[in-house]
């Protein structure tokens, strides 16, 4: 398979290494093939993307707490093993900064926030609706392929006997709310657009060859 620095390489190879969250982020980065999270800046302009692809955004709170629920519900073997929760009340300790040179600020967490997450996961594991989609199906799916001549990386959360379900966290509402024209629309719609959520969807259901794509919010 040729990727963008235009080398060749064994797909296959590269598929059972990008279980590795150092290979799929750092190996497989924009010098060599796209992502939904790169591509979702092309659509705001080619200038938009250079800026971005030379200025990524820095971690946030949001994304931290995401990848927590998510590793917590799909990957509990490497939930257990791999992230250190640590009792502090702030992160300006010294104990807290200690920590994060000995395990890395991607595997460091507060007791605070471990529980916190747990309300979210105990609420998913607890809805007989979202658990169905697990039944019968395979987790944090890694996929490389060319969609239209680009060569495109993606992991899907969940991966069916027809379908990807993706696992979404949000901060912005998921109830139902009542427009000026009398119509009613779900919060998450406003969010899908906000991120481009729509894009993912049709990626995912390309490369996986699913026909259907599931929000789990």
């Amino acid at each position: 398979m040729i990727l963008l620095d235009n080398k060749e390489y064994n797909r296959e190879e590269l598929i059972d290494n990008m279980s590795s969250d150092e290979f799929y982020y750092s190996f497989l980065a924009l010098d060599k093939c796209l992502s939904y999270s790169s591509l979702k800046w092309l659509l705001k302009s080619p200038k938009w993307f250079d800026y971005k692809r030379r200025n990524p955004d820095p971690e946030t709170q949001a994304l931290r707490d995401g990848k927590l629920v998510h590793t917590e519900i799909l990957e509990p073997t490497k939930y257990s093993e791999q992230f250190h929760f640590i009792d502090v009340s702030t992160k300006n300790t010294k104990k807290w900064k200690l920590a994060v040179q000995e395990y890395g600020k991607a595997y460091t967490y507060t007791k605070k926030e471990k529980y916190m997450n747990n309300r979210i996961t105990t609420a998913f594991l607890q809805n007989d609706a979202c658990v169905s989609y697990l039944k019968g199906s395979e987790t944090e799916v890694p996929a490389l392929v060319d969609v239209d001549g680009l060569p495109i990386r993606a992991k899907a959360d969940i991966l069916g006997p027809d379908y990807v379900a993706d696992i979404k966290t949000t901060a912005d509402g998921v109830k139902d709310i009542n427009l000026s024209d009398g119509t009613t629309k779900n919060q998450f719609a406003f969010t899908m657009n906000k991120y481009d959520y729509d894009l993912q969807a049709y990626l995912y259901t390309v490369i996986f060859n699913k026909p259907r794509f599931v929000w789990l919010v």
